[in-house]
């Protein structure tokens, strides 16, 4: 994984101190094609690999729609899950309150190994400009 350092302000910060960090270079998201291509294993054309895992995303939904966590092995597990709003009084707590939903992701043992032996390599010397504000 490469990573450059940089000079980032701390905008929350009235006094808005110089301080540096790591961040991470991106790069182009795999597509669904390409990861399919991937896995195709002997005796298995494209067409049945995008079959199975077209059909362990349906199961992956339908299960997590229900309100299920589910879990893929070594690969990790995904739980539906959501955050609200804090309100005053019980009447105010209404599906109103609810302010993003999403899946969390716990990461298995294969993804666990490979974050523990990542290797990460330095991109380019310290960016003497600020990041952008988001």
């Amino acid at each position: 994984m490469m990573y450059r350092r940089a000079k980032v302000r701390l905008t929350y910060r009235e006094e808005k101190p110089e301080v540096f960090k790591l961040r991470q270079l991106t790069y182009p998201q795999v597509s669904y094609e390409q990861l399919c291509g991937m896995i195709q294993i002997v005796g298995v054309n494209k067409a049945q690999t995008k079959a199975v895992v077209d059909a362990l995303l349906q199961a992956l939904v339908h299960y997590m729609e229900l309100g299920h966590g589910v879990s893929l092995g070594q690969f990790g597990s995904f739980k539906p899950t959501f955050n609200s709003k804090t309100a005053r009084s019980l009447k105010e707590t209404t599906l109103e309150t609810v302010k993003v939903k999403k899946i969390q992701f716990y990461p298995g043992g294969a993804f666990k190994e490979m974050l523990s032996n990542l290797s990460m390599e330095e991109n380019e010397p310290v960016s003497l400009q600020p990041d952008p504000e988001p």
